[in-house]
């Protein structure tokens, strides 16, 4: 009886003792993650317009009457001032002509004058006052239009710049609007490219720009327009920065210019955590309240080498760094944290 007591124990303890070390030994379903605390910081973003150079300003020149080219004061490809002569028209007899009228307008000076002399005496008429009057002011419209034919004779630059072209020879015969001549104004030379419609509202005139010539120099410039209508086929909004003048000055060449933005509040992260939702958003992985994964949405403002500044996140971000790719939104995890570091790694 005793021996059967004691069998009856034991096969009892064994029994209790199984589901005691089964459950012991069961693992957690609850998954591991490595989590970094970052804090945000501030960052400045910049936006590259890639453009071509315009001069300031440009015109070409007409001739204001006609005439036989007498004599050419410059070349094309020389600096011209303002107002100075590129080139003389024969004036034909034009300075006789205004010999003759300056002459004229003497002699109709006078008679006007003493009009109105024997006028003040009694001793002439109004009639006779208002002829001799007409007389001076036809005389004086008369020498004024020789006086501008001739100088019309003087083809002159508009403005300080350029002479990029001149259709001029001596000895060759111009007619009135015949255009004879172009004139670059590069001081200060415009950088003209469009934009993205997401990035135009952050664009304002005033903004300082670096821009990078296709000649390698750099320049610093000023935004000094932005555009209010798009381009319905590329919904860009057309943007222009003045420089100043380059020693090498070229139109219609590639310029990229770099537009420093105001300064935003960011995370520095590396490229492998970013992760893509159902929705296609382009996210990163955190730990929130009670250990639960959350998504959250973030915008790339500025990249290099070492990785990529975010926004979007809170300003204090459990970023999950190790495990991201294991676990969803709305998933509990265990957060262990990791060791402080500039940037943090995704692996």
């Amino acid at each position: 009886m005793l021996a059967l007591l004691w069998l009856l124990t034991g096969s009892n303890d064994d029994e209790a003792a199984e589901p005691t070390s089964a459950a012991e030994s069961q693992p957690s379903l609850i998954p591991n993650v490595q989590v970094r605390d970052m804090d945000a910081q501030g960052v400045r973003r910049s936006l590259t317009i890639n453009g071509v150079t315009e001069p300031d300003r440009s015109v070409a020149i007409a001739s204001e009457t006609s005439g036989r080219v007498q004599e050419l004061l410059k070349s094309a490809g020389d600096q011209v001032a303002d107002g100075e002569v590129i080139a003389r028209l024969d004036p034909r007899d034009l300075n006789a002509q205004l010999r003759t009228a300056r002459a004229n307008l003497e002699q109709a000076r006078l008679e006007y004058e003493g009009a109105q002399r024997l006028g003040n005496q009694g001793l002439q008429n109004r009639s006779q006052l208002a002829a001799a009057e007409a007389g001076y002011q036809s005389a004086q419209a008369q020498m004024e239009a020789l006086e501008l034919a001739l100088r019309d004779t003087q083809i002159r630059a508009p403005f300080a710049g350029v002479l990029e072209s001149l259709n001029l020879e001596v000895g060759t015969f111009v007619s009135p609007g015949q255009s004879v001549a172009e004139v670059y104004d590069y001081d200060p030379m415009r950088v003209v490219g469009q934009v993205p419609e997401t990035d135009v509202t952050f664009l304002q005139a005033g903004q300082s720009a670096t821009v990078e010539l296709v000649t390698g120099e750099q320049l610093i410039g000023e935004l000094t327009f932005v555009g209010t209508v798009a381009n319905p086929a590329t919904r860009t909004f057309k943007v222009e920065i003045s420089v100043p003048s380059s020693p090498k000055n070229l139109a219609g060449a590639t310029a990229k210019a770099t537009i420093m933005l105001a300064e935003q509040s960011g995370h520095y992260v590396s490229p492998a955590l970013l992760n893509i939702s159902d929705e296609g958003q382009l996210g990163l992985k955190t730990v929130g309240r009670n250990n639960h994964v959350e998504f959250t949405p973030v915008t790339i403002v500025r990249s290099d080498t070492g990785g990529v500044w975010v926004t979007g996140l809170p300003s204090r971000a459990r970023l999950i760094v190790v495990g991201q790719g294991f676990v969803n939104a709305g998933d509990v995890v265990n957060p262990v944290a990791v060791g402080d570091s500039n940037l943090a790694s995704g692996q």
